[in-house]
């Protein structure tokens, strides 16, 4: 599994941001729930987020004009638990849920 991961890194570095379909759950305040749901809050986007498009207004500017927006990197993508599920940056790393529910 580690490896598949690393092969995945690998293919997607350099064009990181290709990677994302672009849902701007991520710019929503989020929380999770004792049993491990994202939970988001649709009536309180980023005033940064363009609702209709999914896409942020400042996206280059971002980590400078948004104290609370947070690079999506590995480790987020691999660890952070208000990324949902349905995030591709989730289903493209975090292999053990995706093994898990295709077990299931």
């Amino acid at each position: 599994m580690l490896l598949r991961i690393w092969r995945a890194w690998r293919r997607w570095r350099k064009d990181w941001d290709a990677l994302c379909n672009r849902c701007g759950k991520c710019c929503y305040a989020r929380r999770v729930c004792d049993d491990g749901d994202v939970i988001i809050d649709y009536r309180a986007p980023c005033e940064n987020l363009d609702t209709q498009t999914g896409l942020c207004r400042v996206y280059e500017d971002r980590f400078r004009k948004c104290s609370h927006c947070g690079k999506v990197g590995l480790f987020t993508a691999l660890f952070n638990p208000t990324l949902p599920k349905d995030c591709t940056y989730v289903q493209t790393f975090r292999l053990w849920e995706t093994e898990k529910k295709s077990a299931d």
